[in-house]
């Protein structure tokens, strides 16, 4: 049962990792794939460019064959059809996209779809939603209502496994030509492209990135002196590029280097401690085989004969766990897809390298769990093997104490991950948070033309009984503004600049919110100058800018290159979380400008009969905006989902934590029973000296006792340093609480009491006589 669970494991294990290490393989230029990104002096990247560079490195770079732009397409590019509008995961792209990238084409020519305005390249998914199988090159596509697109090319649906995800793909000279100041040569200031170079399959990697490296300094060193920054070019090998999650990305997934390690160490521990049990049944059942082995060299067996059965003995039992295995794969296929949010099925398992890793596991398993066994039992000498001397050989009690230590230790350490992971997130979720954001409704306006004014809504939903306040803005809590703004004190000709999360904000902002201002004042329609060049900001901007106090930031002014944000500080708001715990708090700027850019209304509402508010809301929408659907959710169920992440990893401990500690449990038992047998004399003499039924059973758990315990001493270490290291990756974190090995000590006891009790008192209650004529 043991190694059905831990074989289980191990190819569920490998099915995660096989998968998270297989994003972008399909390309025909996956090993010649690199991503450009714009680093900056600290390190940190952005997988964002300047408009120039891309063009320019390919252009100077003679190792560079190939590079491509591409950039997201507003959230208002709603496909029109039918005269209904839907969203879809639609970009910009030009035409060496597909010459860099191997999308398979299955209508028109993939070196010439994206070569002119208005053309579109759709999946096999949008085609058939829309147009049935039907042919569909040549046809038309409206989107935003009013612009027409030219069907010039279908993909074969994306790979799932691709960090490249899109419905449709717009011709790059379409953004072009809708933003006439785009400039291949100018436009040193503005990042806002993706870009991906394609290197000779010849060249060098590491000369070609020490030379691009200085791009920005040898073209704005100037400009970015004055700013008070320094970027440099870096190349991401498109292996890499999925599982580097402090790149982002706006194409699509990312995963986590981190967490598939963390995984993947647990499913090793997982298979460890089913090999583990597996030596020590095996082990305490061979003085039982000690005379079959004697016999069989009696009769002229070789000792390699002997371990070669073994081995064949233990492969037989792998592959009778391997039947089981599939059993519970069957059953526990949907729980693990919920518990990492994946979709695999059976049918994954039945290909060529995972089964050809499965093999490998299978193996690998039966010779570590079967190695041992078979060289203690090959080395019997006929004459003890026959005499059964086997049997008062301690050292083979010495050694599954030690395999016991060792399955205890391995479940101690799970467990310490568990609950320092629940730590966690519990201290995520009860941590004040700065603002309110229970019984919030946001409605998301994204898409709704801008040409009706917002305060006609406003003004309406005001007028609801369970309304207290509603703002517009561009960002909320989980929903940050426009991150990575420059900004500048304008009283220091030298200042370095402030990294700025620049939001749109109206007067209702902090009231709806629930933020504390704590100098100066909010923005207010009877001033006029106050709404036109007033900002609010956060106590982290104070900080940034190196001002003394937030009553000290009042009136100072603050520029910015982009001019957002750019104006004179009128209030400060305490501190809040608006991006979870995981980070840090952004510098934040707040701008009163009319509407301008905002996307979200924000309702706090004071009626716990949500239902109905909805549909009342749900009225007043559909009476302004007839032809838009109401898109609305909540800011705590938003919020909470930052945190998916950890619960996700968190699940996973539990579910692994549950089987090792059983695996674990499996091996006690066989553990106990062996120290049963072993002492069998030992407690017959006791009792026929008066030893109570008690006093036996104390004796006999004292054993299994001081092993948890030692095992639980154990992991002390570096379940310390390990639990620390994980909470340090948060911004925001709770300080490791050494009651958790407590907590450790206990459940281990308890849980190891509870399995093996009965036995304990079984044996002490066994008749002395009986146990005196043992052998």
């Amino acid at each position: 049962v043991s190694l059905s669970f831990g074989l289980t494991v191990g190819i569920l294990t490998l099915l995660y990792v096989a998968d998270e290490l297989s994003y972008d393989q399909f390309h025909v230029n996956k090993d010649n794939i690199y991503k450009v990104t714009t680093v900056n002096s600290d390190g940190s990247r952005m997988e964002t460019n300047a408009w120039p560079v891309a063009r320019k490195l390919e252009n100077e770079n003679p190792e560079i064959i190939s590079s491509t732009y591409s950039l997201k397409a507003p959230s208002s590019w709603l496909l029109n059809y039918e005269n209904n509008r839907y969203a879809h995961n639609i970009h910009f792209a030009d035409q060496n996209f597909f010459n860099i990238f191997s999308f398979g084409f299955v209508e028109g020519d993939y070196a010439k779809a994206l070569d002119n305005p208005n053309t579109i390249v759709i999946t096999e998914k949008i085609r058939d939603l829309y147009f049935g199988e039907d042919l569909v090159y040549g046809k038309t596509i409206i989107l935003k209502d009013s612009l027409e697109f030219t069907i010039t090319g279908v993909v074969r649906e994306v790979p799932q496994q691709s960090h490249i995800q899109f419905d449709m793909l717009v011709s790059f000279s379409t953004y072009e030509k809708l933003d006439p100041s785009f400039s291949y040569s100018e436009g040193w200031g503005t990042f806002n492209v993706r870009n991906y170079i394609l290197l000779d399959e010849q060249a060098d990697f590491n000369p070609v990135q020490a030379r691009v490296a200085n791009l920005y300094r040898d073209n704005i060193s100037e400009m970015m002196k004055n700013y008070g920054v320094d970027f440099t070019v870096g190349l991401v090998p498109l292996n890499d590029i999925y599982l580097d999650a402090s790149l982002g990305n706006q194409f699509g997934p990312v995963g986590s280097k981190d967490r598939l390690q963390l995984i993947m160490l647990i499913g090793i521990f997982i298979v460890a401690l089913a090999c583990i049990n597996f030596v020590n049944i095996t082990t305490a059942r061979s003085t039982y085989r000690a005379r079959e082995v004697g016999i069989k060299k009696l009769v002229g067996s070789r000792r390699s004969a002997v371990f070669w059965q073994f081995i064949l003995e233990a492969m037989v039992m792998m592959l009778a766990a391997l039947i089981l295995s599939a059993l519970l794969i069957e059953f526990s296929l949907v729980p693990f897809n919920n518990l990492l949010g994946k979709n695999y099925t059976i049918s994954e398992l039945i290909n060529p390298e995972l089964l050809g890793g499965i093999t490998v596991i299978v193996i690998l398993m039966a010779f570590g769990s079967g190695a041992y066994p078979a060289l203690v039992l090959s080395k019997i000498g006929i004459s003890e093997g026959i005499k059964g001397k086997l049997q008062s050989n301690r050292k083979g009690l010495g050694l599954r104490r030690v395999l016991v230590v060792s399955q205890f230790a391995i479940s101690a350490l799970l467990l310490v991950g568990t609950l320092t992971i629940l730590s966690q997130l519990d201290y995520m979720r009860n941590q004040n948070l700065g603002f309110a954001k229970d019984q919030v409704l946001v409605l998301d306006a994204t898409n709704v033309p801008k040409s009706i004014s917002y305060t006609n809504l406003v003004n309406k939903l005001s007028r609801l009984p369970d309304v207290e306040a509603i703002s517009y803005t561009n960002a909320l809590p989980s929903k940050p503004g426009w991150l990575g703004q420059w900004a500048y004190d304008a009283a220091i000709e030298s200042a370095d600049p402030v990294d700025m999360e620049y939001m749109v904000i109206d007067e209702n902002y902090i009231n709806t919110l629930g933020l504390s201002l704590i100098a100066g004042q909010n923005f207010d329609q009877n001033n006029q100058a106050n709404l036109k060049s007033g900002l609010i900001i956060n106590e982290s901007a104070v900080k940034a800018f190196g001002w003394e106090s937030p009553e000290a930031a009042i009136g100072k002014e603050i520029v910015s290159p982009s001019q957002r944000p750019q104006g004179t500080v009128i209030g400060v708001v305490e501190d809040y979380h608006g991006l979870g715990l995981q980070q840090s708090i952004w510098p934040q700027a707040m701008d009163y400008t009319g509407g301008q850019y905002a996307r979200y209304f924000a309702v706090r509402f004071t009626t716990g009969q949500t239902k109905s508010l909805v549909d009342n809301i749900r009225d007043e929408w559909q009476a302004i905006y007839p032809d838009h659907a109401i898109d609305y959710f909540f800011l705590d169920d938003a919020f909470d989902k930052q945190y998916n992440a950890e619960e996700k990893l968190m699940n996973v401990f539990v579910l692994f934590t549950a089987i090792g500690l059983f695996i674990a449990l499996i091996g006690l038992l066989g553990m106990v029973a062996f120290i049963i047998r072993a002492k069998m004399k030992e407690l017959s003499i006791r009792k026929v000296h008066g030893a109570s039924t008690t006093s036996l059973s104390q004796l006999l758990s004292r054993e299994f006792a001081l092993l948890i315990i030692l095992a639980n001493l154990l992991v002390i270490g570096p379940g310390w340093y390990l639990a620390n290291l994980w909470l340090s990756d948060f911004a925001f974190h709770t300080t490791f609480n050494p009651l958790i090995f407590l907590i450790n000590l206990f459940v281990t006891l308890a849980l190891a009491g509870f399995t093996v009790g009965y036995q304990l008192v079984k044996a002490a209650k066994v008749n002395p006589a009986n146990l005196l004529r043992i052998d």
